[in-house]
């Protein structure tokens, strides 16, 4: 580098150099493109650190992949999150501390989060992992279909279970954390709603409520294409939710019942006070005599037990709205929530929207909290304001949240 840079003693060649620069102009010597180039990237860096501030630079630059010895340590929030195109696994502690890892991304912004007494459950297109406080295990899964997608991740007794697909097809993985075991299940072409029953997980089908283990076979069970959604289970019995149907002034949906002692299984009508723009719901979860559901940026409730065929939503929570500085994210799912101890979860961010013109995308990153509704009362307030974000502040899509259920449970 220095020789090139060095000054010629020889006068043909200072002779040829002199005829090869361009009439009226100045040939620019190696050091010199050098410093131009320096120049544009302190300058570039300095741009970032007004608009974004350096520390944000330097985490996002040092964000590594997950490995072995990312634990849970002192976390009690764990996110799931799309960042400039990246995915990351955040944990944040109560003083609103964070803890990123980049992960690849299972499809479609889709994978989830469990935390059970066994650890916290996540995955990947091609692992699976594990955390405990001291660490991570990583269980690799067998080759899947292009693009695959989570379809649902349940907690269960002695582990957790991951439902993913694509269109070659379902596969059903079971992880027993107690001896760091992964088993996975062709799970052929249905797409059928789960549910974890306790320590089981369940499916519905024609002859009622059955169990799925590692050596089912037969996976035909109710599902997105029979009008369920999602299933809840609570003691012996079965809650399927249909899709919400609207008109220009009213909204309905099938909520379905199966008893899992007798093979009973019945049907009510779910009638909304007023109209609501949307077919999807999300979230939903029991609660003291309850069932709970996501709407429209609304959290809505209806008793177990009716006497009647039809039955009267009831709005639990307004989950729109500043809470304080921040505004609760919400998705095509109707919200990124998680339920723990009569309080449903969730992430508010405060962002600065530059140029409205991108949609969803936004220019910067404000702040982001993780906040909490009760469900009796409907009363809203930030739990933590996360303080070191070290993941980057622009595109950010929240796709999945979970909490130390012994943290919530006192909250």
């Amino acid at each position: 580098m220095s020789s090139a840079g060095g000054r010629s003693t020889t006068p043909a060649k200072t002779a040829s150099a002199k005829r090869a620069a361009p009439e009226g102009g100045k040939k620019v010597s190696k050091p010199g493109l050098l410093r131009n180039w320096g120049i544009i990237a302190l300058v570039a860096f300095g741009i970032w650190a007004v608009f974004f501030g350096i520390p944000a630079l330097m985490r996002n630059v040092n964000a590594p992949p997950i490995s072995e010895d990312f634990g849970i340590e002192d976390a009690v929030v764990a996110l799931r999150l799309d960042a400039d195109e990246v995915s990351y696994l955040v944990l944040v502690n109560e003083a609103g501390e964070t803890r990123s890892v980049q992960l690849d991304e299972r499809g479609f912004e889709e994978s989830g989060l469990a935390w059970s007494e066994a650890g916290l459950s996540t995955g990947g297109p091609t692992d699976e992992y594990l955390l405990r406080d001291d660490g991570l295990t990583r269980l690799p899964l067998p080759a899947a279909g292009e693009a695959p997608s989570e379809r649902g991740r349940f907690a269960l007794g002695d582990g957790f279970a991951v439902y993913t697909g694509s269109a070659e097809g379902q596969q059903l993985a079971f992880v027993d954390a107690a001896a760091d075991e992964l088993t996975a299940v062709d799970a052929g072409y249905t797409s059928t709603a789960l549910a974890a029953c306790g320590e089981e997980l369940v499916l519905v089908g024609e002859t009622g409520v059955r169990t799925v283990t590692a050596e089912t076979t037969d996976f035909d069970g109710l599902g997105v294409f029979d009008g369920v959604q999602a299933l809840v289970c609570e003691q012996d019995r079965l809650y399927g939710l249909d899709e919400i149907v609207s008109d220009e002034s009213t909204s309905h949906q099938t909520l379905r019942v199966w008893d899992r002692a007798t093979g009973a299984s019945s049907s009510v009508e779910i009638r909304y006070p007023e109209a609501v723009s949307a077919w999807t719901y999300g979230a939903p979860f029991v609660w003291e005599g309850r069932l709970y559901w996501t709407a429209q940026s609304t959290l809505w409730s209806v008793p177990l037990v009716s006497k009647t065929d039809t039955v009267e939503a009831e709005a639990a929570a307004d989950l729109s709205g500043f809470i304080g500085d921040y505004w609760p994210v919400v998705r095509t799912d109707e919200g990124v929530l998680v339920e723990a101890g009569g309080r449903v979860f969730g992430v508010a961010d405060d962002t600065d929207f530059i140029n409205p013109s991108r949609g969803e995308s936004y220019d910067k990153l404000l702040g982001l909290a993780i906040f909490s509704a009760d469900v009796g009362t409907g009363e809203r307030r930030i739990e933590i304001e996360v303080d070191g974000i070290d993941f980057p502040r622009k595109d950010l899509h929240v796709t999945a949240i979970a909490v130390d259920p012994e943290w919530a449970a006192e909250r």
